[in-house]
This record gives structure tokens, sequence and C-alpha cells, in this order.
């Protein structure tokens, strides 16, 4: 369409899109690649990746003129889709615009660039593509797949696989034993474990492809209950089976199934060009999935890219095998006689020196690590352009926890409220406080290896002390932490939970009748109630009348006590059926925080999607029905499929629930969530759990021996085609993971990172072993006492 020389002299033009890619080589290289030549692309944090990706797709479209809708693009997560989208759409309209305008455009250029339609990029989550794909092509008559929300397929895990009636596996004792050896526990283990452990393997069997039966077969007679196990799996497949629904493993494996059997021709014929991004998160059935479409992209004289990071591979304990992306050159060329033209992206644009030396430093200190990463890896330089302080790296380590959140919350409240914080450094005075013009609180975040507020003992944790600390300043700091809590404890959904309980169900008359409940599900209903009937008694407040409903009360107990009697005021009878959703829209009326809180917006969404995605396993479709017997019916289907998940703690918020960050509020969350994200402020939790050097807590910190992920790959990768990729051993799987996870940490910040943890009384961090603080495998410290940080 365009030549080459036009294109990036647009691309570089500081008036137009101003990616200055033409002063990276590797970044240059990467994106004027001709259309048939494939691409592995390593690319280090802060590198511009997504410039890089975006502009490559740009530059098929307007320079060699590649059909958009032959152009396909994954990436890892919902918001990355939408951001590679976003620049795909403006940064593409924002050159069509030019062409137009340039008076030396001919008339044929113009309608062309007028013509094309950007939309039809296909770009999403390998899930979405799936599920579109299977959607619209499709035998006449089948419906399209349903996929569930991974909170609602573990309810469903566990009510029709563990706890099957009246089986109840989870009470065998050999598969108790069976689950605490996997998850090398000396404890036992709890219903919550065994259902993360059943989610783990069926996983892993759909992502590593496993022969199921041999495995069982060979492992079985040792470990009676690897058959108890198999047999969760099983049933539970047959539930999604039956139901006609899909969990995301399912879809995947599901759409491979179909495009080695010819069915989604249609759907390959148009591919030209595939690009995949953070492939090193990549599982063997995604990477199968993606051959298969490379292939077909090749075969239409198009190509295959992928982009990513083996250090920041997070995912393996979902099943990513990091493997497939160190070994992608010898792998692509083996299956798909794809040879692929190897680019490093190691220019980092986001941190400063210092921070870049940091994590640099650290994600070589230990030389048993380095085998694990991809060969020939270049360093990492720091390339960020403009103005900005070269903050030293900081540390606020305490002696207890309440000083240690008493003194960060401090920190936070002068750079955020005050005049900032002074610190002093070779001779030198730095200021770190917010940006007079853009700042906020939202451009700081807290990142530790859990945003739990409790610890298994139920004693807080920082995360819940730093948010009281901040609540209670003088100008109080609102804190953002979804997944803090227990999603049955927390008081806005005990609430809004405790209030249907009491509308459906008055005087748990119907709950009353039910004596097979497991675990403690009648206690934490009986907690929910007095939770609303507390709730009730306070008499809120009602912004507007409830709307959809014949019930105009504006009374929450008048509202509640219609419900209970179903018995409308005015004219007419009470509907002949009711669906809880619409109950739920109408008691949220008097709970403001569920309705423009951001913590309690993600609340009422896990709590309406399990309602809604668990109508279509119930007689009742989630509905309660007025007249007898229905109504005592429908109100025990929906204690079972609905409300019971949700009090055994079955339900969780997923980071897919979470879209956005609140600007206005102080984000806590785990070092997986933050992947992808960037903050000028970000503070490292490398401690504050450690008092001493116990057992209990050394797989946070300084591995024994191989962890849960670690003991499962082992145990299934036999039964895989995985078999013949050779395997590290797990207790040098389970220190990569730990370098990984404190690597991506380390490399989130753009201005000011801040290291945390509790200290020895001198003011030290404690001399136990921890990989976030230098710790090599070996036993030794090369960073001992963290000389090099500037501690406050």
């Amino acid at each position: 369409m365009i030549p080459l020389s036009r294109f990036l002299s647009l691309v570089t033009d500081p008036s137009l899109l101003n990616r200055r890619i033409d002063r990276d080589k590797s970044q240059r290289d990467a994106v004027v690649a001709t259309l048939n030549q494939s691409l592995f692309i390593i690319a280090g944090p802060g590198s511009g990746k997504t410039t890089v990706l975006t502009l490559r797709v740009l530059k098929l479209i307007f320079v060699d003129d590649v059909d958009p809708a032959s152009i396909l693009a994954t990436t890892f997560t919902r918001k990355a889709a939408g951001e590679l989208r976003s620049r795909i759409l403006g940064w593409g309209d924002d050159l069509r615009n030019a062409l137009i305008r340039d008076p030396s455009s001919s008339s044929m250029l113009r309608r062309q660039v007028e013509a094309l339609d950007l939309n039809r990029v296909v770009t999403g989550t390998l899930d979405s593509i799936a599920e579109q794909t299977l959607s619209e092509i499709r035998a006449s008559g089948t419906q399209p797949p349903i996929p569930l929300d991974e909170f609602v397929a573990d309810a469903l895990m566990q009510r029709f696989g563990l706890w099957k009636w009246p089986e109840r596996r989870d009470k065998d004792l050999d598969f108790q034993t069976y689950v605490k050896a996997a998850l090398a526990s000396n404890r036992p283990v709890n219903i919550r474990q065994m259902l993360d452990f059943c989610r783990a393997a069926r996983d892993r069997f759909l992502h590593d492809q496993v022969d199921v039966a041999s495995f069982e077969s060979s492992l079985a007679p040792a470990n009676p209950g690897v058959s108890i196990l198999c047999r969760i799996i099983s049933d539970y497949h047959a539930k999604l089976t039956d139901d006609l629904v899909m969990d995301f493993a399912s879809l995947e494996g599901e759409f491979l199934t179909r495009l080695g059997t010819g069915l989604l021709d249609r759907f390959l014929e148009d591919l030209r060009v595939v690009l995949v991004d953070e492939y090193q998160d990549t599982n063997y059935l995604q990477e199968q999935i993606y051959f298969a479409m490379a292939r077909a992209a090749v075969a239409h004289s198009g190509s295959f890219t992928v982009v990513g990071d083996d250090d920041q591979s997070l995912y393996r304990f979902r099943g990513a095998t990091v493997d497939l992306f160190a070994n992608f050159s010898d792998r692509v060329s083996a299956q798909c006689a794809i040879q692929p033209l190897s680019i490093y992206l190691n220019n980092n644009y986001r941190s400063t020196s210092n921070i870049v030396s940091m994590y640099s430093d650290f994600v070589t200190l230990d030389s048993e690590y380095i085998p694990a990463r991809v060969v020939g890896k270049p360093p990492l330089i720091a390339a960020r352009t403009g103005s900005f302080a070269e903050y030293p790296i900081l540390g606020i380590f305490r002696p207890d926890l309440e000083t240690l959140a008493h003194d960060l919350a401090g920190f936070i409240d002068s750079v955020f409220n005050g005049t900032g914080v002074v610190v002093q450094h070779l001779g030198r005075q730095f200021l770190i406080v917010k940006d007079p013009a853009h700042g906020a609180i939202g451009d700081c975040a807290l990142l530790s290896s859990s945003p739990r507020e409790y610890n298994s003992g139920g004693t807080p944790r920082l995360p819940l002390l730093l948010r009281r600390k901040l609540e209670s300043l003088p100008t109080p700091i609102k804190v953002f932490n979804p997944r803090g809590q227990e999603f049955c404890r927390i008081p806005e959904v005990q609430q809004v939970l405790g209030l249907m309980l009491e509308c459906i169900d008055p005087g748990s008359r119907v709950q009353n009748n039910i004596t097979n409940f497991p675990g403690d599900t009648p206690g934490v209903f009986q907690t929910w109630r007095l939770a609303a009937q507390g709730y009730i008694a306070s008499n809120p407040p009602t912004p507007n009348t409830p709307p959809g409903t014949s019930i105009r009360l504006n009374h929450l107990s008048r509202f509640v006590t219609a419900w209970q009697n179903r018995s409308p005021r005015g004219a007419g009878r009470w509907p002949r059926e009711t669906p809880l959703i619409e109950l739920l829209y109408n008691l949220i009326t008097w709970i403001p925080a569920l309705q423009d809180d951001p913590e309690g917006l993600v609340y009422l969404e896990a709590v309406s999607r399990t309602i809604t995605q668990s109508a279509q396993f119930l007689k009742y479709d989630a509905a309660i029905r007025r007249d007898p017997p229905a109504s005592e019916e429908s109100i025990k289907d929906n204690l079972w499929g609905i409300f019971h998940p949700l009090a055994s703690g079955m339900i969780e918020i997923s980071e897919t629930l979470i879209e956005q960050l609140p600007r206005d509020r102080f984000n806590i969350l785990s070092v997986h969530q933050s992947k992808g994200l960037e903050f000028p402020l970000v503070i490292v939790n490398v401690g504050s759990d450690f008092k001493n050097n116990h057992p209990a807590h050394a797989f946070k910190r300084f591995p024994k021996s191989g962890g849960p992920s670690q003991n499962l790959e082992d145990a299934v990768r036999p039964f895989s085609p995985l078999a013949s990729l050779p395997v590290r051993p797990a207790l040098d799987r389970a220190f990569d993971d730990l370098v990984r996870q404190y690597f991506v940490a380390y490399s989130r910040p753009q201005d000011v990172l801040l290291l945390v943890g509790l200290s020895q009384p001198n003011g030290e961090p404690r001399p136990i072993p921890n990989v976030a603080v230098g710790w090599t495998r070996d036993g030794l410290w090369p960073w001992q006492g963290l000389p090099d940080l500037v501690h406050i």
C-alpha cells in the first residue's frame, strides 16, 4: 500500500505517533520484518512490546497490504487485549488520517486507506477467541459454547465431584492422604485445599493432554486416592457435558479438537498472521492450538510471532510450562517447519537506572537460576528518557508488624497528603512527593505474595493493619483490595446474602429441613441472617424506590416483610416466579457500598455472576416459585445451588473480575495481579510474614522441597507428550518461581521502589533465608543486610 520508508517516517514523526523505533534497532527489526518472517521476541520488562506488536500489525496492513481480518493477536488478559486493540485502532486512525491529508497521496491510496476496517483485526484472549470461533462456526442446531467463570466451575466440582452424595469423597481417607502428600503438607487438608488440588489436577490433565487412564492405572495401586481424584474429575466433566457448559480448560480442549478434525477449516483458511503475547505462560494445550494456527498462517505465505519473557513466567501453578517458551525455536521448527528469527528487546523505557540495575542484579544473583533462562539473553539496559529523579532504592524494616504498618502509613501519608519525604543519599537530597498536577494515591501499590488480610490462623497481616492505619489518618486514604478477605465473610456480602435468605426463607423453615449440608454451611447462613437482621434494625435510608418490582416501599424492613409474606402492597398478586437476581438488585438499593464503592462493585459482580451462571444447573433456574409444592422445592434448590457454594468458601474473587484499578484508592495487589501494570511508586512486601525461620512458610521464601505445582507437574509429566522435555529438579523449579515472582515485582515501578519487612532490633532485615532479599539457593546471602538500600 505504501513504501516502508513512508510508514517509518509517519511512525517516528514527533507530531504524529512519535514512536522512535529508529533509535531502538531491536524494536525496528521486529516491526519491519517481512510478512513471511516468523519471530521469537524475548521482551524484557518495560521494553515496549505492546508498541512493537501494534506497529507490526499496522506495518503488515499499511505496507504489506494484509487484510486486517486475516490477522489474529492474542494476549493473556482481557485488559491487555483491550489495550492492544485500542492502540491498533487509535494509531491506525492517526496513520490513515495522515495519509488522507497528505497532498502527495494519490487518489487511489486515499480510497484504499478510507476503506480499511481496522476493527476486523482479531484481538482477544485465547479463551475469548475460542468462544467466538466455536459460536460462529458450528453445526446447524447446536448451541454455542457456554463458558463458566472459574468460581462457578469450582462450585460445580465441589457439589458434583468432591461432595457427591452419598459418597462424600472429601471424607475418604485414601484421598485425604494422597492430597496431603501432593501438597507436601504436615497438617490435615481442608475442603478448600482439596478443591484447589482437584481443580489444578483437572486443568493439568487437559493442559498437558495427559493420558488419564494410564496415569490412574500406574499410580493407583500405590496411591488409592488417585482413583478417587480421577472419579471426582470424571463426574465433574460429565456434569459439564450433560448441562452443555464448559470451563475454560474444556473450552480450549474443544477448540483444539475441532481444529484437528477440520471442523474449523473456515476459521483457518482466513488466517495469514498470528501473534501471541505473554507466551511464557503458555501450556501444552495452548501451544498445540497456536501451532495449528501457525501452520495455517505460514501455508498462506504469512507468519507466526510470539512475544514473552521467561523471567516473567508467573502462572506455572495454573499449568503454564515455561520450557515451551525457552525451547520455542526448536519446537516450532520441529512441529511446524518454521524457522523464527530471535529478537531481544532489552531496552527498558519504564524505570530509572537504579531500579533497572537493582532487578537486573537480582535476576542474575543466583547462578543456579541462569540455566533456566533463555540462552543468550542480553542484559537489560535503562533507556528511559526525559527529566526524572534517580531515586535510590528504599527500605522500611521494623521489629514488629504494628510499627511497620504505622510507619509505612506515615510514609504514604506524607507522600500523597503532605509535603513529601526527604531522603539523603550519597550527598544528595531527594524529595518523594506526588505529582502536583496529575498525581493520585492510585499511583502507588503494595505488592505481596498474597493480598490476604488474615493468615490461615486468623492473625492480621500487613495488608489489614496498613488498611486500618491509612483509613484512620487525619486525611483518610481508602484502600482497594477486594481479594483481601474470604468472600463469605465480607460485611456487605454477609448483609446482602443474609437479606436474601431472610426474604426467601423466613425463620429458616426450609433450611432447617435440610440435614445434610456439609461443613459449617448452616452456621454461616446463621451469621449472614444475624448480619441482615442487624442491618434491618439500623433502618438504612433508601435513595430510590427499588426498581423493577410491584413493591413500592421505602423501608427495608417493610420490603423484607412483604417478601416473607409474599404479599405485594396495592393491586395485583405476588408473581408466580421471581428471579433471585431481581431480588439481589432490589436489595442493594439499601446497601450503598454495593452500588458505588469500587470494592463493593466487585463483590456485587461476584454474587450476580454466581446467581446467573448457577441458574443453568438448577431445576428452578435461580428463581423462587410462589405456589406449593414448587415454592419449598425452589427454595431448597437455591439454598443448595447458590447459597451453599457461597457459604462454603468455594466462591472467591478472581483476577478477571478486576478490570480497572481506581485512581482514588491505595492498591494492594498480589504480584500476579500486578503483571502488566506499572506505578510511579511500588512497595514490595518482602518479609512482613516472617518473624523467624519457621519451616511452615519456607515455601514462600526459601523452599526445602518442590511445592504442590511442581509435585503435580512431576506426577503427570510421564503420561503427557511433554515427557520428552528435560525437567529441572522440583526444588530448583520452586526456587526459579520465587526468583521470577520478585523479578516481576521489582520491575513494576517507574520512579520509586520501596522494600518493606521485619527487622532485627538494630533495624537491619532479619537474617532469615529469603529469595526476595537476595538469598541464593546455596544458602548464601550476597546482599546481606541490604546495604545498597536507603533505610528510612
